[in-house]
């Protein structure tokens, strides 16, 4: 059974492209990895509860039906920051 870490970039905010206007601040390009743990790092949560479906189903798949390519874009419940997801060897 596959078991992978999962990646979690900051690829793009919205409103001013460098940091989010949510409390946690997130800024562009910050990474976070998901593995058997919750990231310790500064995630913001309500942007971890978006992501956590998908990261999980990633983590024990190879690949998941509905993905296009190899890896999926998740935005996060504010709609101003896109998070991808890619699966780490």
């Amino acid at each position: 059974m596959a078991d992978y870490k999962i990646k979690c970039t900051v690829k793009e905010i919205s409103n001013n492209g460098e940091c989010c206007i949510g409390s946690a601040k997130v800024r562009l390009g910050e990474e976070y990895i998901i593995g058997t743990r919750t990231p310790n790092n500064g995630m913001c949560g309500r942007a971890f509860h978006a992501i956590h479906p998908m990261a999980l189903a990633m983590r024990f798949t190879e690949r998941m039906s509905w993905e296009k390519e190899d890896y999926i874009d998740v935005i996060c419940p504010d709609a101003c920051v896109k998070y991808r997801l890619t699966r780490m060897s």
